[in-house]
């Protein structure tokens, strides 16, 4: 570490002294360009020129063979997340399942099928990081939610609605997935990192809510295909209702970093809870007991954004 002292120069500035090693190590000399950027409230980042990097390339091949659509999706998740740019798959069984295989990549943001054989697909990742919003992101992931909802309570025990929930279930993953990536990358790299202007514990609270958002939009899937094993519709309406005001006012409370109204958020969660054991004791039947354990867990899922709001320094 370098110690140095600050000295006036002017009416309007300071100058500093740069560690002769440093200059003499990046070619510098009097008269050349530096370039300072913000990197939080304390820190400033001098770099002595600006060049676009481009990212390293980097290629897997999954093997499909003997295994399970399940398990290959699996691996192609981690190759996404971990920024692979090109994903191969391969097998001599590829031509019984590549249909499969081919939706499951479509399943993820900016991966895109760009070749096929009898033998192998190759999936190219088109995603560039500079031209994403994790707020934008954010936000789309939570409309798309909120759209679930409300749609799941407006036609509640109408299997007609299925289809629709579950393609918007796909999108929110989908989202989710994008997040988690950028949220990866930017922990592991703090170029990105200032590209997105969020600090290490931004990153975790964001994760954290995005984790929180998915997981409800699971519950509100499996709710809506097992409503009609409920008998008082009016009550898992009303319940149901309860759950969703909360997710709108905890994600403003999330936007606005409002303490005080996360905090009135998070104490709902009893009476949602109280609520729940009145439909389990109309209807004490294991399908109603899945649709009520399903709304216990958006209800624990709000509260916990609502913690995110709360601890938030």
């Amino acid at each position: 570490m370098h110690v140095r002292k600050l000295v006036k120069a002017g009416q309007a500035s300071h100058t500093v002294s740069l560690p002769k090693e440093w200059i003499k190590k990046n070619k510098l000399k009097k008269g050349d360009t530096l370039f300072l950027s913000e990197k939080s409230d304390s820190e400033i980042v001098i770099t002595p020129k600006l060049k676009e990097e481009k990212p390293a390339q980097k290629e897997i091949t999954i093997e499909v063979d003997g295994k399970s659509i399940g398990s290959i999706q699996r691996e192609i998740t981690s190759a996404y997340v971990n920024n692979y740019s090109k994903i191969y798959l391969a097998g001599k069984s590829l031509d019984e399942s590549s249909k499969k295989l081919r939706d499951v990549l479509h399943h993820f943001v900016a991966l895109e099928v760009d070749e096929q054989t009898g033998s192998r697909i190759s999936a190219q990742d088109l995603l560039n990081l500079k031209e994403i919003s994790i707020e934008k992101t954010i936000r789309r992931m939570d409309m798309t939610l909120r759209s679930i909802m409300q749609d799941s309570i407006r036609f509640i025990g109408n299997k007609n609605i299925k289809e629709s929930i579950e393609q918007r279930d796909d999108d929110v993953n989908r989202l989710y997935f994008l997040l988690f990536r950028l949220l990866k990358s930017a922990l592991n790299d703090q170029k990105i990192a200032a590209n997105f202007r969020i600090t290490n514990d931004e990153i975790l609270s964001t994760w954290y809510l995005t984790v929180n958002i998915e997981n409800i939009a699971d519950n509100a899937k499996t709710i809506n295909s097992l409503a009609d094993k409920i008998n008082d519709r009016e009550l898992l309406k009303s319940v149901y209702n309860d759950i969703e005001k909360a997710y709108v006012d905890v994600m403003k409370a999330y936007y606005n970093k409002d303490k005080k109204i996360a905090d009135e958020i998070a104490s709902r969660r009893i009476d949602i809870f109280t609520n729940c054991s009145k439909l389990l004791i109309k209807t004490p039947t294991a399908g109603a007991a899945e649709v009520i354990e399903n709304l216990r867990a958006m209800a624990t899922n709000v509260c916990n954004i609502a913690r995110i709001v709360i601890d938030a320094e």
